[in-house]
């Protein structure tokens, strides 16, 4: 009887241990083309550096469904002619849950390791195929299309064209007709820096006189990969869930035209 009981007594927890065990598993996901947890999704860029001089430092940054990341590549994760990196982000938060379609944008900085300055740059604007797993994505290659700067591009210039403290104006249009029109979060990136700001798009379409909403975003700081110059390239983009159909997230991308402090992009236009 003693027996039985201490029997029972070692079974029961390593039973619970186990159902535990196989509860978390299944959270965690093994599959190969999907995030390694649950209620999250992967955004991956395969950098090619072939043609890049001995790179020393990257930096890569990444806008998706509300959420900006920014990681640094040096040492043994350049010494491929290819550089990987798994950039984590949220399915859902507070303003927009990610779905298929939805767009997003990696840039890859190649930095002066001294100066910490950026030599060249690549970029891509791109649409979530998996929102509940990998999304894989090169850069750094191929041919420069609408979506890709392709190889990776210097930015020539000087003094005489820096911008300093530029504002980018963040331009929402067709939003007139959706219904419980509520928060939008407006993002700017430019030289590998974020500004963002959320906004109360019902009160500010009312005061709009052509139905579109403009988000001015002002970078005041020198950004750490050096100054901002014509040239530069920059993306606005836009999230939230009242934007769909079809995505909950849009952006726009284009390079910079002249030294003016007022730079508009149109992130959402359909």
């Amino acid at each position: 009887m003693y027996k039985s009981q201490l029997n029972n007594k070692v079974l029961f927890p390593l039973f619970f241990f186990s159902v535990a065990l196989i509860l978390f598993s299944s959270l965690v996901i093994v599959f190969p083309n999907h995030a390694t947890a649950a209620g999250k999704f992967t955004i991956d860029p395969k950098i090619n550096i072939k043609k890049l001089n001995n790179p020393q430092k990257l930096k890569v940054v990444a806008y998706s469904t509300g959420q900006n990341k920014t990681k640094y590549l040096t040492g043994k994760d350049l010494k491929s002619n290819t550089a990987t990196v798994s950039l984590q982000f949220n399915q859902k938060n507070d303003l927009v849950t990610a779905v298929h379609r939805d767009e997003y944008f990696v840039c890859a900085y190649n930095l002066n390791p001294q100066t910490n300055e950026m030599k060249s740059y690549s970029c891509i604007e791109g649409n979530l195929e998996n929102p509940s797993g990998k999304n894989p994505v090169n850069i750094g290659s191929g041919p420069v299309i609408t979506l890709s700067t392709g190889p990776f591009k210097t930015v020539k210039g000087g003094q005489n064209d820096v911008i300093k403290n530029p504002t980018i104006v963040v331009w929402i249009e067709n939003i007139a007709g959706k219904k419980h029109l509520k928060d939008i979060k407006a993002v700017a990136m430019i030289k590998g820096e974020f500004k963002s700001k959320i906004i109360d798009a019902r009160k500010m379409l009312k005061k709009s006189k052509d139905n579109i909403i403009k988000v001015p975003l002002h970078f005041d700081k020198k950004p750490e990969i050096g100054p901002i110059k014509k040239g530069d390239f920059l993306f606005g983009c836009v999230s939230a869930n009242v934007l769909k159909p079809v995505e909950g997230t849009e952006c726009e991308h284009r390079v910079t035209q002249n030294t003016g402090h007022i730079h508009n992009i149109v992130a959402r236009h359909d």
